[in-house]
């Protein structure tokens, strides 16, 4: 009796819990702030572990906090409980991937493309992974690939990016000059000395001679103000 009166009593304040969830839930959907998103969203798997969609909310979150084992995790379970989606299994390349885990980083980048094989971010991040781990050859042909995909423009210019960088350490440089040049143009969120050594040091004359001249105007500028503006009297 105690057995299934203890059932029964649970059965009741299941809706309840269920309903308590998908308040915690939307909290975190709408807060702004990191920390208390990822409270919400913790909080309401406490009180509904199959709440799917939290788990890949805070998986995402996770992520940008740089808590890759974190991510890794969360991904796992909400693929465990929902339909798979090639954006999840590239989460998990990601996270894979920061944690330094290349050939599992690259195993789920390859199921991503294989649910999307059009997913630019998967071949550029599985290039990456290809390159890191020592690859050159598929690293190329993966970001080759990425560079020929209508997708995420950050992606393709990270897929630029891996080239340049076997490129530059091959010996190949004009190759890498412009493909540091191609992600830069893509992505203007890349910082532009990022591409430093490969632009300035092997600059044409013309736009040496560009930035040369640049450079002798922000010093006369620099000259005529200091002489002409007077400090500030104390």
């Amino acid at each position: 009796m105690a057995i299934y009166l203890f059932i029964f009593l649970w059965l009741l304040a299941a809706p309840a819990y269920g309903d308590n969830a998908m308040e915690y839930f939307n909290l975190g959907v709408k807060s702004s702030v990191t920390h208390k998103k990822i409270e919400y969203f913790t909080k309401a798997l406490e009180l509904n572990p199959a709440l799917a969609a939290a788990y890949e909310k805070r998986g995402l979150l996770h992520y940008y906090q740089g808590n890759y084992d974190k991510v890794i995790s969360d991904y796992h379970t909400y693929l465990d409980l929902a339909p798979a989606k090639a954006e999840d299994y590239r989460m998990l390349g990601m996270g894979y991937m920061k944690s330094g885990k290349y050939e599992s980083a690259i195993y789920h980048f390859t199921q991503a493309m294989k649910i999307d094989p059009k997913l630019t971010s998967a071949y550029a991040y599985r290039a990456e992974a290809y390159r890191l781990s020592g690859d050159d050859e598929k690293s190329i042909k993966d970001a080759t690939e990425a560079t020929k995909l209508r997708g995420d423009p950050r992606a393709k210019a990270d897929a630029y990016k891996t080239r340049a960088k076997i490129y530059r350490r091959l010996g190949n440089v004009e190759l890498a000059v412009a493909d540091s040049r191609a992600a830069m143009r893509i992505d203007p969120r890349i910082p532009r000395f990022w591409g430093r050594r490969y632009f300035y040091r092997y600059a044409s004359p013309e736009e040496l001679s560009k930035a040369g001249l640049i450079a002798l105007i922000a010093i006369a500028l620099i000259l005529v103000f200091k002489l002409t503006i007077k400090p500030p009297e104390k």
